[in-house]
């Protein structure tokens, strides 16, 4: 009898051995969440293979229970008052009873406005039509506000609300940070983060439209809801003082505690919502995604690319000079027309720029082009004579040139980048000592 007790201690000892090393292999194949459910500790949106993220994001988990309690440590506070960047957009509710947008959208280059439902454009979603964006800091948190046109149908903010990075402005963004449905006080709660190891974000060619090309995006995610290296990485919230607008504080660590980038904001139907997607332009066609703008009638209305919103992107830490990708139109200096010193010649002036909503006139949303030629001919431009001078547009879009008294054909030669359509030689008569003007606008058109 104590020979039999003795053998079958002995199996259940081994069984008990081999339980615990199964239970061990078993636990470290996968990461719990908070919640219980179980992901891989290299989460991403791509096949199996792609270079996972190595910086101090990549999320490690504790692998020893299924219900893992999610413990913060800091919460954000209230945002500083003063902002380092802020960026306008279009407020569409204007012509949303036209069922299109007025202005602010720009497919080919990853700009968009799109807070309609799709095809018949009779649905305008306030909770997804961005006004304003602004960033702030107090060292130990950056916070983004984004304003919203006002709330949803039922009285929510009922959408997904992000902001985009691009650390080293080359229009590639790095970091993407999003949050779902916020609620009235700070929380992790439907929030997440994502890289992108690989840098394929913008396809071929940054910000433009390389479509249709096919790539995985954002695909590694470094941020789940509190579930990460860091459990106090990123948050959101309506801010108390305006419940239309989201509030987004994340940790500088999430964007290597850059000093230097720039940024722009997103606000879209958590369904539309797919990291691996981005840019969008190189995702959709421009036919496929259709156009919320009624001037495209090739395009328009929307198709499969609806409810979303979008801003251009502004400068931390630096000042834009215009050229950065994706960046918004750069102001005009305070007093932007030259000063001339009266003599016998007379002068001739005016501004280059991108008439990026085609309204014929210069405003904030239009951006300048410097480094233009400008050809100055003689005579009139029904039968112009030579050449009898050029000027070069400067930093701030404007051209000076001076010339004898005369009557003259003004006109640009070529157009300038990110334009297939524009001004045609302007008629100029200019007495001694007067200056007259002529400006010059341009605009893009997709055929």
């Amino acid at each position: 009898m104590i020979s039999k007790f003795r053998s079958f201690s002995s199996w259940m000892l081994i069984m008990g051995v081999l339980f615990s090393v199964f239970a061990c292999n078993f636990s470290k194949s996968a990461t719990p969440t908070a919640a219980g459910t179980q992901i891989p500790v290299s989460e991403t949106n791509s096949p199996v293979g792609d270079t996972p993220v190595t910086s101090s994001l990549t999320p490690t988990f504790n692998p020893t229970s299924t219900q893992v309690p999610i413990i913060h440590t800091l919460t954000p506070g209230e945002p500083p008052a003063s902002q380092l960047s802020t960026i306008s957009d279009r407020d569409s509710s204007v012509f949303a009873a036209q069922h299109r947008a007025n202005g602010g959208e720009n497919f080919a280059l990853n700009l968009y406005e799109r807070p309609f439902n799709s095809q018949a454009m009779d649905q305008y979603f306030h909770q997804l039509d961005i006004n304003k964006a602004q960033l702030t800091s107090d060292g130990k948190w950056t916070y983004i506000t984004i304003q919203l046109a006002g709330q949803g149908a039922d009285g929510k903010m009922s959408g997904m609300y992000g902001v985009e990075f691009d650390l080293n402005v080359d229009g590639r963004g790095e970091v993407l940070v999003v949050a779902t449905d916020p609620g009235a006080s700070w929380s992790t709660d439907g929030t997440g983060a994502w890289t992108d190891p690989n840098h394929d974000v913008g396809g071929q060619h940054p910000i433009r439209s390389d479509a249709p090309i096919t790539g995985d995006g954002y695909e590694t995610r470094v941020f789940n809801q509190g579930v990460g290296a860091d459990p106090d990485l990123a948050w959101a919230r309506l801010s108390p003082a305006d419940p239309k607008s989201v509030q987004i504080a994340i940790k500088p660590a999430l964007i290597n505690d850059d000093g230097s980038y720039t940024w722009g904001a997103w606000a879209m139907n958590a369904a539309t919502f797919n990291p691996a997607w981005f840019d969008y332009n190189d995702h959709f066609t421009q036919t496929d995604a259709g156009s919320p703008l009624v001037e495209l009638t090739q395009f328009y209305p929307l198709k499969d690319f609806a409810e979303v919103d979008n801003t251009c992107r502004w400068a931390v830490g630096f000042t834009p000079v215009g050229s950065e990708p994706g960046i918004c139109p750069v102001p005009a200096t305070p007093t932007p027309v030259p000063s001339v010193t009266p003599t016998p010649e007379a002068t001739l002036i005016g501004m280059v720029y991108h008439d990026f909503n085609r309204d014929g006139m210069w405003n904030g949303l239009d951006y300048i082009y410097p480094g233009v030629t400008v050809e100055i001919r003689s005579g009139s431009c029904a039968a112009p004579g030579g050449v009898v001078t050029t000027a070069v547009t400067n930093s701030t879009g404007w051209y000076l040139a001076h010339v004898s008294p005369g009557s003259f054909c003004v006109k640009v030669p070529a157009y300038p980048p990110d334009a297939n359509q524009g001004s045609g030689p302007v008629n100029v008569t200019v007495n001694a000592g007067g200056t007259r003007r002529a400006d010059f606008r341009f605009w893009y058109i997709i055929y």
